[in-house]
């Protein structure tokens, strides 16, 4: 209805202006989440046990940072972009998180990182970017900054053996994976669609030598935070689902993430 306030938009955009959104969203996690933070905490509990220590690949301004703090886990969160960093550390200043300002590859080396007018989207994969481009014809990646790059394994060395490690890395997963060579007992890595250079099926044979097919799989679509699979299935089911025509953004949005377990 036209004239009709939102007052919602108005309080969001209010606590933006005074750079306490982020605070904000991690008082609600604490005091009174709302169904879809309560939803997302329901998905990860089947893979991150309470009190056990996460890595956050890619964590922007620290969604799932909040998540996993509420199940009582300790954190290192790893991200690229100062600004994104900054926030992080404004957020969670008295909290068990360990942030790094840094990028996470298949080799330690320092690279050419692509900052997006929409820090969400913002990657070292200049492929991927052009891919985007003609979905997000407003966004531009203008500012170009170099990023120290470290592995997973160099993380698991200085900072321990983690149960669970999301990857969010905007089509840098595959190069992320590489770099890690030990089967942790679950994680996950973003998919996004469409997905002309097949980079989700590419991830799913990285995991599948990792694990040497000792893994099972779901999937995630958007910010659904519910499984596709009512019970896990094997590498080969997932990759051919990610392989079928059926795999589009009508059926499993413009992006989501896959979900890996050791068995």
């Amino acid at each position: 209805m036209k004239g009709l306030i939102n007052f919602e938009s108005i309080w969001r955009r209010s606590l933006k202006a005074m750079g306490v959104y982020n605070q904000w969203l991690f008082y609600r996690q604490k005091k009174m989440p709302t169904p879809v933070m309560v939803k997302m905490r329901k998905l990860y509990s089947d893979f991150v046990p309470e009190g056990s220590l996460c890595f956050d690949i890619g964590a922007n301004v620290g969604s799932r940072t909040c998540c996993f703090l509420m199940m009582r886990c300790r954190v290192v969160a790893v991200e690229p972009q100062l600004a994104c960093v900054a926030e992080l550390k404004k957020v969670f200043k008295d909290e068990p998180v360990t942030i790094l300002q840094k990028g996470v590859g298949a080799k330690p080396e320092v690279k050419d990182f692509y900052i997006a007018s929409n820090s969400l989207i913002s990657s070292f994969n200049t492929n991927w970017i052009e891919d985007m481009k003609s979905t997000h014809k407003k966004d531009n990646w203008d500012t170009i900054v170099k990023v120290e790059i470290t592995t997973l394994d160099q993380l698991i060395s200085e900072y321990g053996l983690p149960e669970f490690i999301k990857i969010d890395t905007e089509g840098f997963e595959e190069e992320v994976l590489k770099g890690l060579s030990i089967p942790v007992n679950s994680l996950s890595f973003e998919y996004t669609l469409p997905d002309p250079q097949s980079k989700a099926l590419a991830c799913v044979e990285l995991t599948e030598q990792l694990y040497e097919g000792k893994a099972l799989y779901n999937i995630s679509r958007d910010e659904a935070y519910q499984k596709h699979f009512s019970e896990p299935v094997s590498g080969e089911e997932l990759k051919n689902l990610l392989g079928a025509e059926h795999f589009n953004k009508k059926n499993f949005g413009n992006y989501g993430d896959i979900y890996v377990k050791k068995y």
